[in-house]
């Protein structure tokens, strides 16, 4: 009894650990990312997340700003880094598409260092490109860009779709 319960019970962690679709596999992403202060990013979360060969693509908030690109170990290792400060991310707005085994999810995101409930230090785009392997959704791709003063986002895209 005490052996199936035990089993039972490894069946439930490795469940909360499956991303069983596209949604759940961002959601999953959201939360990694966030961390308490002198901490960082859910190390073993994120490597979960992403495929062994997936890349991170990203824009800072300057116009002139190079296109960033790093594998996500690379990305993986900066985020697990501990921070002095509390760091969360909060989407805002989700467009999601998907084709069989293939998903992109477009997002709003929301980054807060100190007071969640302060305004955000950042708000930025993502788009995650997802595929379904073995019953699992993992990043392939991860873009994102940080909104520019000069060039606000748009209002369809800070409105709540969750």
């Amino acid at each position: 009894m005490k052996r199936w319960l035990g089993l039972v019970a490894m069946g439930w962690v490795a469940a909360a650990g499956a991303q069983d679709s596209p949604e759940a596999a961002a959601d999953a992403l959201w939360r990694a990312l966030s961390h308490g202060p002198g901490s960082g990013a859910d190390r073993a979360a994120l490597e979960r997340l992403f495929l062994p060969t997936a890349q991170v693509y990203g824009l800072g908030r300057d116009a002139n700003s190079p296109l960033r690109q790093r594998s996500a170990a690379e990305f993986v290792t900066a985020q697990a880094e501990p921070e002095a400060k509390p760091f969360a991310e909060r989407e805002i707005h989700r467009e999601v598409r998907r084709y069989g085994r293939f998903a992109e999810i477009f997002a709003t995101v929301e980054s807060r260092s100190g007071d969640a409930a302060g305004p955000a230090d950042y708000t930025g785009i993502n788009s995650l490109h997802l595929v379904e392997q073995d019953g699992r959704w993992r990043i392939v791709a991860l873009y994102y860009a940080l909104e520019r003063p000069e060039q606000p986002l748009p209002a369809d895209w800070r409105q709540r779709s969750r």
